[in-house]
């Protein structure tokens, strides 16, 4: 089978996705596909590697071009591709605008689709899904460009929603000074502070004991990845909690795990860092099984084919959770999760018996099988 294997991107995951694609490469050609490797760089181009070991770097001397209803061009000719397998992770790859192309140029492409992936990367909306499928989620204040603007002291900004029409406080000077004691009585008295639709722990900043200062200072940095930006509840105490979610053909709908994420002492549970997944410092791992009690394993197993669900996910995604005392939260659904030597998701599928060249294999037959059936389809307009 001819694979187009689609990693890099513009977006803050970038490296991140270059190592989950060194790990897919060698997966590929151990289970005897033809890969063609297209690296999309900072910019955001695309450009045809040679077919080797992923190198850090992407080399930029061939150009690939859209062509919609046709494929992918290089050279003036159009590229074999079969199948796309993208590990393209965070804005633009991860978000449906790459499903969307993929799909206007006729390429079949692994995973979930335009509208799962953005439902899964704007997280938001995707806790409105949740709730509503009945899964506990955890408080959460979504703060849009206006209502950044305005607790900046932005001239022109408008009064955010979340404040109401009267307020007063005849003690404050600042503007997030007001909007504190609201924040901290609806959401509790610590924070998790995130961009809105970033993953990889990309931007996020957990305050224990939030101050005007402090909050803003971690408003700006999560903008700086996303236009909104979202305060949630810090859940603490607490333990991650993650299952992986795999569509087959045989077993429909496979939810593999839980596993608990510990820390890189290895002594703790919680909230983990962009270095401590991905190796800046001694990185996180899983345990499995987890320790938890089987009715609460299977909870969480529920809960994570009905999140799955919910966003009309398909293929494969990562669910996590955050557990605390006894309570369980959603936290997120990753729907291109990583693939690196050390990811999660590998680790949790291989717990219930299938190896990652079993899962990548599924994925690639069954991403052909929904290109059939799309096919099926008609679009004609009736009585033509």
């Amino acid at each position: 089978m001819h694979v187009a294997l689609l990693y890099g991107g513009r977006s803050s995951e970038h490296n991140v996705s270059i190592k989950s694609a060194q790990n897919i490469y060698t997966i590929l050609k151990k289970l005897g596909h033809a890969v063609l490797p297209i690296g999309i760089s900072l910019s955001g181009t695309f450009h045809l590697q040679e077919d080797k070991p992923i190198q850090e770097t992407i080399d930029q001397r061939q150009n690939v071009t859209v062509l919609p209803g046709l494929g992918f061009s290089c050279n003036n000719n159009l590229l074999p591709i079969e199948v796309a397998f993208p590990v393209t992770h965070g804005m633009g790859g991860e978000d449906g605008n790459l499903q969307g192309l993929c799909f206007l140029a006729q390429i079949p492409l692994c995973g979930c689709d335009t509208v799962s992936s953005a439902l899964g990367m704007h997280k938001e909306l995707a806790q409105q899904l949740f709730a509503s499928a009945g899964i506990p989620t955890v408080p959460t204040l979504s703060l849009n460009a206006n209502a950044i603007a305005w607790l900046k002291e932005v001239e022109g900004a408008s009064l955010p929603a979340f404040l109401g029409e009267h307020f007063f406080c005849s003690t404050c000077t600042t503007r997030i000074e007001i909007a504190l004691p609201r924040i901290l009585k609806q959401l509790g008295p610590s924070l998790l502070v995130k961009p809105e639709n970033s993953g990889s722990s990309v931007g996020v900043t957990a305050l224990k004991t939030p101050t005007g200062e402090t909050l803003l200072s971690a408003i700006a940095y999560a903008a700086k990845f996303s236009e909104c930006v979202l305060l949630q509840r810090l859940i603490e105490p607490m333990v991650e909690i993650e299952c992986a979610v795999l569509t087959t053909q045989d077993k429909g709908l496979l939810v593999a795990g839980p596993g608990l994420v510990i820390d890189p002492a290895k002594q703790n549970a919680g909230f983990l860092t962009y270095a401590h997944k991905y190796g800046q410092i001694d990185t996180a791992h899983m345990q499995i099984p987890s320790t938890l009690d089987g009715e609460t394993e299977k909870t969480i197993r529920d809960y994570a084919k009905k999140a799955f669900l919910s966003i009309k996910g398909d293929g494969y995604a990562r669910v996590d959770f955050f557990f605390s005392d006894g309570l369980l939260y959603i936290n997120e659904i990753n729907t291109l999760p990583g693939m690196t030597a050390t990811s999660h998701y590998p680790v949790l599928m291989q717990s219930c018996g299938y190896s990652l060249e079993q899962v990548v294999q599924t994925l690639l037959d069954h991403t052909i099988l929904r290109a059939q059936e799309e096919k099926g389809r008609t679009y004609v307009p009736p009585g033509i």
